[in-house]
């Protein structure tokens, strides 16, 4: 007789193995479609090298910057 930990086990490992399989779909489809010339990212969307160049970029702002201080001097 199959108990509730073997049944919770196999679900797990479909739920897994599914994860995995279409990881691995996705990646080999990414392949096939960057065989198309007019594709210039690995998605196959065709709109990367499009939209990177209408979009003006904004500049970030940096409100915390670290680094080391100069005053600092290590005593031995």
């Amino acid at each position: 007789m199959i108990d509730w930990q073997a049944i919770a086990v196999a679900l797990i490992i479909l739920a897994a193995l599914a994860y995995t399989g279409r990881r691995a779909w996705s990646r080999l489809r990414s392949f096939r479609s960057a065989r198309n010339a007019a594709v210039s990212c690995e998605t196959g969307c065709g709109t990367c090298g499009s939209d990177q160049k209408s979009k003006p970029t904004t500049p970030r702002t940096v409100f915390v910057e670290i680094s080391r201080s100069r005053t600092s001097s290590h005593t031995k």
